[in-house]
């Protein structure tokens, strides 16, 4: 659903020339893969050279102890200095890959005005005594001009042979290579600074083994749907035109919003912090990540997501399911959780001069917003790409979610209504005490559907109105067969709570609580859900809000 503007405009550049490397924190390494075929780095004249992190592989102790002593160094808040550098025009940027291993090296593709040296710091994010990042790398890179945006109209294969995709891509040239030998896992925005102008670009470097650790996802798929850069997104043109959207979204560009960054700092970065600042056996991966290889949710302790993660794939809601029943749990710190149902494409794009996938990984994220303009429906309905609620394969919200996305925009507190849930330890909050601001923009509620996980726990239940009707945004705790604990907020809001000078204090320390329990797996067989829906007889359905 389309959400608020209010994008907290913060970054990190990651971006691309012939960067030099730069010793940083060892974390846990894959063999770096540096192509032939492809610009080599050389070294910065003033690089950076961090103190080298210690090895973390093995246990969750042993991860609770890396993050611990990770954010324990010194940080720096220079990664979003300056904003009107970071907002001035001249200089663009993107990146060839939304996630690696560590090791693995990153394409950058660089636009400037006219040619120029562009200095590019690669910054994790983290707790870092408050500061909120620590530098790990520094280079340089010689950008200049680019080509053209570009929009796809011919069929992919991968598509279903759908025409007219109408995806925009940046076919620039490649810039330079961002060698990640010796980052530690974990996310991370590249800050480039120009001439003139400075721009951010995410990347995370994700976990190769997720085995026992609570797994921080980010959610690039839904940043580039609302992603206009070039003239188009799938909720349409720079004017709002629905009926000029895309049908395609490519990773081949540059975010238009978040200095470069997307969504990252307004949806994901305030829970990560949070995450990172109690020292918890962290792994780090994205929702792209999660559709292209479903097995890598395998044997994680929890599953955390943040305040925005729309666009999903089948594969990724099969997977975070089976994951639950094998006992993993999953916070859905957010609202409007998988309502779209989307696929990666876009193999075979072949345009002239376009980025090369050097992973074989798909670039565009598919997702027409309509079964009759996916030729796939018919043959293939699981996944065609309509609302995961609607024909031609309905599945309800709530068997994922605990919830039913409802509406926007809306605007009120959190209301308390079982304070003797767990996650309200140590809050001092009562029944009926309110959390002012913290539901919005977007809410979801309960229905009484057959598909309802029980036992439910409705925590939260809190008046709301919207587009002049009334209704009742609902926070559940719930638990599935196999133990696994789930929490849903309901809302959009919480990671604007947790950094709130008015609530934060209460929001982070429920947030705390869910993070800790959820470190361990089966989280709900050790502390049960007190099932209270049927005092409560939700409705047994809610309108579908419009596109």
């Amino acid at each position: 659903m389309r959400s608020t503007t209010r994008v907290r405009s913060i970054a990190l550049v990651i971006v691309s020339a012939v960067l030099a490397l730069t010793a940083c924190s060892a974390g846990p390494t894959s063999p770096p893969t540096s192509p032939t075929s492809r610009r080599s780095v050389s070294p910065s004249s003033s690089p950076t050279t961090p103190t080298a992190s210690p090895s973390v592989p093995g246990p969750a102790a042993t991860w609770s102890s890396f993050v611990a002593t990770e954010n324990a160094r010194s940080g720096s808040a220079a990664a979003l200095s300056d904003r009107t550098r970071l907002t001035a025009p001249g200089l663009a940027a993107y990146a060839d890959r939304v996630s690696v291993l560590p090791g693995q090296d990153v394409g950058l593709y660089v636009r400037t005005s006219g040619a120029q040296r562009v200095s590019v710091t690669a910054y994790r994010v983290g707790w870092y005594g408050g500061t909120g990042f620590r530098s790990v790398w520094h280079g340089t890179v010689t950008a200049g001009s680019q080509p053209p945006a570009e929009t796809i109209s011919q069929p992919l294969a991968d598509a279903g042979d759908a025409t007219g995709t109408r995806a925009v891509v940046a076919p620039w040239h490649l810039t330079g290579l961002v060698p990640t030998t010796g980052w530690p896992e974990g996310m991370y925005v590249l800050r480039l600074d120009g001439a003139d102008a400075s721009r951010l670009v995410p990347l995370t470097l994700r976990s190769a083994d997720v085995a026992g650790r609570l797994l921080v996802l980010d959610s690039p798929m839904t940043w580039q749907a609302y992603n206009v850069w070039g003239g188009r997104g799938l909720y349409g043109d720079e004017n709002k035109s629905i009926s000029h959207r895309s049908y395609a979204v490519s990773f081949d560009r540059p975010y238009d919003d978040g200095y470069g960054a997307g969504r990252f700092f307004t949806y994901v970065a305030p829970i990560l912090r949070e995450a990172e600042r109690l020292g918890l056996p962290l792994a780090w991966g994205t929702d792209y990540d999660v559709a292209v290889d479903p097995a890598m949710l395998r044997g994680a302790a929890g599953i955390v997501m943040g305040s925005h993660q729309e666009y999903w794939s089948a594969p990724e809601w099969d997977a975070v399911v089976a994951a639950t029943h094998a006992g993993t749990n999953v916070a859905f710190f957010g609202a409007n959780t998988a309502y779209w149902r989307v696929r990666l494409a876009g193999r075979d794009v072949g345009i002239p001069g376009a980025p090369t996938r050097r992973d074989g990984r798909p670039r565009l994220v598919f997702g027409p917003k309509s079964a009759r303009l996916d030729p796939l429906a018919a043959t293939d309905p699981s996944g065609a790409t309509a609302r995961f609620r609607d024909q031609p394969f309905p599945r309800s919200e709530e068997l994922l979610t605990g919830l039913r996305y409802d509406c926007y925009p809306v605007h009120a507190g959190w209301v308390v209504s079982d304070p003797a849930w767990w996650g309200y330890d140590g809050t001092g909050l009562h029944r009926g005490d309110r959390l002012r601001g913290l539901v919005g923009p977007e809410s979801d509620r309960l229905v009484g559907s057959a598909d309802l996980p029980r036992p439910m726990q409705v925590v939260a239940q809190s008046p709301v109105t919207c587009r002049h009707r009334t209704s009742m945004h609902a926070a559940v705790y719930w638990s599935t067969p196999a133990g696994a604990g789930a929490f849903t907020a309901g809302t959009m809001g919480w990671s604007d709570g947790l950094v709130s000078a008015d609530v934060g204090a209460q929001v982070r320390r429920i947030t705390d609580n869910v993070l800790r329990r959820f470190a361990v797996p089966h989280a709900g067989a050790i502390d049960p859900p007190r099932d209270n829906v049927g005092a409560i007889d939700p409705p047994s359905d809610v309108p579908a809000p419009s596109p």
